[in-house]
């Protein structure tokens, strides 16, 4: 994953809001995010290791929540057009299998979010 950037967001800082464009996927390498429902409710909490922002494997996809770095945060970012490239050259049955289990990943998401 070394050929990603690597971002450093301070604490406080909002790394993508819910309703944006689900853009780029990011893995945390150092420190905490908060996601945040639409209420402005912290739902959960991921750690270093972690991911988030899925979404942008899925075409069309909007950030069902806001994430924000709870303490300096260190992520590799993947743009959808990196992640699009990266799923072109796997198995043809993977990769609806893969867009089957984020679509789940992001319903389990909405419903922890009390989105509904």
């Amino acid at each position: 994953m070394s050929d990603f950037p690597t971002i450093t967001y301070p604490s406080g800082e909002r790394i993508f809001n819910a309703g944006d464009l689900a853009d780029q996927l990011f893995f945390i390498q150092q420190g905490q995010v908060e996601l945040i429902n639409a209420e402005g409710q912290v739902f959960t909490t991921l750690n270093a290791g972690e991911s988030f922002g899925e979404q942008a494997f899925l075409s069309g996809g909007i950030r069902g929540a806001s994430a924000q770095a709870l303490g300096e945060v260190v992520c590799l970012k993947i743009s959808s057009e990196q992640a699009n490239k990266m799923m072109a050259g796997a198995s043809p049955l993977l990769v609806p299998v893969f867009e089957a289990l984020l679509l789940q990943l992001n319903m389990n998401n909405v419903l922890r979010a009390g989105s509904i």
